[in-house]
């Protein structure tokens, strides 16, 4: 039987990316493989620097099966020659990395990198609860926000009903009006499709170096994957591979909001049309794809 491990730094729960860690591990040990401390088939989530040790796997080893897996801040890796295989979320990503590292390293070593977009272990639900029910819905931690510097007034504005779902919005060190649309410091992963259906829209944010460079969150596909009409910032990867409805300015924002809530059909298309291109981005299929590299 095949031994696995995944070197994640998100084992907090209240970590949005927790989840990531979770339904992947499931899925592969769906598969038929162990998930074994030290195992040799280890699985890296690159999201930040990586770290030289993790729980349940160790200090980094050179003679391992190392797989990259970056989901975000592509621009913080510093080598390549330690992975056997990089997997990368995005074809502007894997551009970026090839031309960073292009003639540093061999081409071999270019070639390690593919593409494995962001996936979810979530479906369309044909339920949702009353606290789910609003105009617009955001979750997310309280660092400064530019998407909820946006919303906020034109919430006031035109009294729309807004939900804001995570911790210490209390402390939030921008617009402190944002504190008087929190629900609730947690959403269960498994009741994403309930805001999806219960939220008119539901709004998602990127890191700018994610939406310059083009790479969206698997934050964004587990809320496509729900069923969820999503607008998110100008990230180029949710325009250009998603058909992503994306905004620039505070003025455009508010005008597709507008535009969108008045519009229960366009919105409804818009997530169909959403759900078939990301028929593939499912945790399962990332599962297999990945295992393809076990030895």
């Amino acid at each position: 039987m095949t031994d696995f491990c995944i070197a994640s730094p998100h084992k907090n729960e209240l970590w949005y990316d927790y989840r990531l860690f979770v339904n992947l591990k499931r899925a592969l040990l769906a598969l038929g493989f162990t998930s074994k401390a030290a195992a040799h088939n280890r699985i890296y989530f690159l999201g930040a620097p990586q770290l030289q040790f993790y729980p349940e796997v160790g200090k980094f080893d050179t003679q391992a099966n190392n797989i990259a897996l970056i989901y975000s801040h592509a621009e913080k890796l510093q080598s390549l020659d330690a992975f056997s295989k990089i997997f990368v979320c995005s074809e502007p990503v894997k551009r970026y990395l090839q031309n960073k590292f292009k003639g540093s390293i061999s081409d071999d070593n270019l070639e390690k990198i593919e593409v494995l977009a962001p996936f979810s272990s979530l479906s369309p639900s044909a339920k949702t609860k009353p606290r789910y029910a609003c105009d617009i819905s955001f979750i997310g931690t309280p660092r400064v926000r530019p998407i909820v510097e946006a919303i906020v007034p034109i919430v006031e504005k035109h009294q729309l009903k807004f939900h804001l779902f995570g911790p210490n919005w209390d402390s939030y060190p921008g617009d402190p009006r944002a504190n008087n649309y929190f629900v609730a410091r947690s959403l269960p992963y498994e009741e994403i499709p309930m805001l999806a259906r219960g939220s008119k829209i539901c709004l998602i944010d990127h890191h700018q170096t994610m939406s310059e460079m083009g790479a969206v969150s698997h934050k964004y596909v587990d809320f496509v994957r729900a069923g969820a009409f999503v607008i998110s910032d100008n990230n180029k990867d949710a325009r250009e591979a998603y058909a992503g409805v994306c905004f620039e300015t505070p003025e455009s924002l508010e005008k597709l909001i507008l535009q969108y809530l008045q519009a229960p059909q366009l919105r409804r298309a818009q997530v169909l049309h959403q759900l078939s291109l990301t028929s593939t981005h499912t945790t399962e299929y990332a599962a297999v794809r990945l295992a393809q590299h076990f030895v």
